[in-house]
């Protein structure tokens, strides 16, 4: 369901949307959907929840989302403590972090320190892959609330663009 929904949005690539089943057991258990962007274009996180709930995972299913991983580029600012990425060409925006609920069990520490660290001497373009909070539950739980307008994003890695 969840990634026949990932698949019909318009900015996804279709060919990309891969379900990889862990097979953990021999009953339906727990897999990965993995997919892209199209070219040129940004994964809306309000549109896949809302293409999500428009399935019947909004219902009484007890299948749920362990965690949301995915890769942004943007500016990187840090106003006090609080460190936002700004999403290229878009106004969205996440605010960084070194932990969220939503990561699955046996998560690495985030590397958020060393990102800190690095963007120190001035803002700079980033691209930063990392878990992406209240994206963990049970679908009717996790879909019966609109994601947050600035989500908190738990760093797993980053790449620095070199300044000019």
């Amino acid at each position: 369901m969840a990634r026949d929904a990932t698949a019909r949005l318009y900015d996804v690539d279709a060919q990309s949307v891969v379900f990889k089943r862990l097979k953990l057991t021999d009953k339906y258990d727990q897999a990965t959907i993995t997919f892209r962007a199209k070219k040129d274009k940004l994964i809306d996180l309000e549109q896949l929840h809302e293409s999500v709930w428009a399935t019947r995972l909004s219902g009484g299913t007890s299948s749920g989302v362990v965690c949301l991983k995915i890769t942004t580029v943007g500016q990187v600012t840090t106003t006090g403590d609080e460190t936002v990425l700004n999403v290229s060409g878009t106004d969205r925006q996440f605010v960084l972090t070194d932990d969220v609920a939503a990561k699955p069990t046996g998560a690495e520490k985030s590397p958020f320190p060393e990102l800190r660290k690095a963007l120190a001497d001035s803002p700079r373009i980033v691209s930063v892959t990392g878990y992406v909070e209240r994206w963990a539950g049970r679908w009717p739980a996790v879909l019966s609330k609109a994601p947050e307008k600035r989500p908190k994003l738990m760093v797993t890695s980053f790449e620095m663009e070199p300044n000019e």
